[in-house]
């Protein structure tokens, strides 16, 4: 019996290839948490959320279903009661809700007869807690005083960054247990976090300042977190502590800048680290994630920011204050707190929300008939003799300026041609919602160097397979090449790509400089 062809192995490379592109671009939409589970049978859309299973044939967007899955869950008959009062009395959720829903009735639908614009304050508020509850059912449970506090107004901002901890938990790939919070025997944190890959166990507490203190919203009062913080400290914790603390602020300074807020939180963490006890003793290590969810403070408006700093409390290689002395260092420390690095992915990430329920963007969905330039399918291509050849895409690139695709083709002959493609608007905007997977299979693009991290990443990419003699190679006229060359293979090429992007850094920091940017020295990032 003869095994597989060239060509059935080649196309078996290819399919594999494809699929795990499919992968990467819904977990990069949905997180490392459990997928969307979806499938339309006899004109019924069906979601099922955990061993809950739902079904509607108004279903068309995934957001679709989280507008009614959030009423199901606060229960009509609770949402008609508070649309009932005066507008002034009403729930804070009311209040998200009546400002979506005016802002629906301004938008025109598109042909599909799906509304289409950027997300106000609003609608990020309103949709983001909708998507905090599916994650929450869907990877743990929802507790009923979860949703008890949520319409509450007194506990309904503690609440609902309650949920907002628990969706990013599940976005960046923990398994979540909730605690007992009806057990007062002990005091115990709100839940065990427990990391899928790794096996990680951490007691999570999360902590809101609320509107009615005199240092949230728009108050000129520099931020504080020592109370919450040590509020979080007098939990019994089980495992490695985590702390959430949001600061509840009105946005400051342009999306991207450092927020002014960051020199007051480190000097606090710095002076709780040496003062602070808990019943007489030092105070316990965590990892403490401070938050700043701006989409509250800008309800009306498509300007706002979500912003996450990650702090190390008694754990000095894991401190946005402290500097490292090289890239290698920083490498270290990510390795040693690998899932505090995920999580942190997770928490930039969720500032969207999926728009379909599978691996295809909302591009791909809405334009059924949408192009793809697919590497490894085959496509006719004109010839330098006028002729048209069917040929196989075997490489290609964007180029955003021009709005067009460079594609490399292999004819039947062997030979290779190049051929430019415009792209649609719709193509562009599918292409800046997954860059590394426009062609159908995971592919390397250029992209913003913005901490030290990425530039040893830029050459991780490239270099960490690399066989150790090749390394040996490359490094044989390095001044400690001897010592160099006693490391195992993983550890010379982290040095070799270290050393690299250190050069490389360097040289960008000389660019801001003489351009007249500011810039900052390495720090460790989570």
């Amino acid at each position: 019996m003869t095994g597989p062809s060239p060509e059935a192995l080649a196309r078996l490379q290819l399919e594999a290839a494809r699929q795990e592109a499919r992968e990467h671009q819904r977990r990069l939409m949905q997180g490392l948490g459990n997928p969307i589970i979806s499938f339309e049978n006899h004109g019924y859309r069906v979601v099922c959320v955990g061993k809950e299973v739902r079904w509607s044939k108004a279903w068309r967007t995934f957001p679709d279903f989280l507008f009614d899955y959030i009423k199901v869950k606060f229960t009509p008959e609770w949402g008609n009661a508070e649309l009932a009062k005066p507008e002034a009395e009403r729930h804070p959720l009311l209040k998200w809700y009546y400002k979506v829903c005016m802002l629906q009735q301004t938008l025109p639908k598109g042909p599909d007869g799906i509304h289409s614009a950027e997300m106000t304050g609003a609608v990020r508020a309103y949709l983001g807690l909708a998507y905090d509850l599916y994650l929450s059912a869907h990877n743990a449970e929802l507790p009923k005083l979860l949703l008890k506090r949520l319409r509450n107004p007194q506990t309904f901002e503690g609440a609902i960054y309650e949920a907002r901890v628990i969706g990013s938990l599940a976005r960046a790939g923990f398994h979540i247990e909730l605690e007992d919070e009806t057990d007062s025997d002990r005091s115990h944190c709100e839940l065990t976090a427990t990391h899928k890959d790794t096996g990680r166990k951490f007691s999570v507490e999360a902590k809101a300042v609320t509107s009615v203190s005199s240092r949230s919203g728009a108050s000129a009062e520099p931020p504080r977190i020592r109370n919450q913080l040590y509020k979080a400290l007098c939990k019994q914790a089980d495992h490695e502590r985590m702390i959430f603390i949001e600061l509840n602020r009105a946005a400051s300074g342009a999306a991207g800048e450092v927020p002014d807020w960051m020199q007051h939180i480190d000097a606090e963490l710095e002076q709780a680290e040496k003062e602070l006890t808990i019943d007489g003793q030092p105070a316990p290590p965590a990892y403490v994630m401070v938050t700043n969810l701006g989409a509250v403070h800008a309800l009306d408006s498509t300007v706002f920011t979500d912003i996450g700093l990650a702090c190390g409390f008694k754990i000095p290689d894991f401190a946005s204050r402290t500097s490292a002395r090289s890239i290698l260092e920083l490498v270290d420390a990510r390795e040693k707190h690998l899932e505090l690095h995920w999580l942190r992915k997770a928490l930039h990430r969720q500032q969207t929300v999926p728009s379909t329920f599978d691996d295809r963007l909302s591009e791909e969905s809405r334009n059924k008939a949408l192009p793809r330039l697919l590497i490894g399918s085959t496509y006719l291509i004109p010839l330098a003799d006028g002729r048209d050849a069917p040929a196989v895409l075997t490489d290609a690139v964007v180029l955003e300026p021009e709005q067009s695709a460079y594609g490399t083709y292999r004819c039947a002959d062997g030979t290779h041609v190049i051929c430019k493609t415009p792209l649609s608007d719709a193509e562009m905007a599918a292409y800046k919602g997954s860059p590394q997977t426009f062609f159908g299979i995971i592919k390397d693009v250029s992209r913003e160097i913005k901490e030290p991290l990425d530039a040893f990443d830029f050459f991780w990419e490239s270099h960490s397979d690399t066989p150790k003699e090749k390394l040996i190679e490359f490094t044989s006229n390095w001044p400690d090449a001897a010592a160099l060359h006693q490391l195992d293979q993983h550890r010379l090429a982290q040095v070799y790509c270290a050393r690299y992007a250190e050069n490389l850094w360097a040289a960008r920091v000389r660019d801001k400089n003489a351009s007249g940017g500011r810039s900052t020295p390495p720090s460790p990032q989570c």
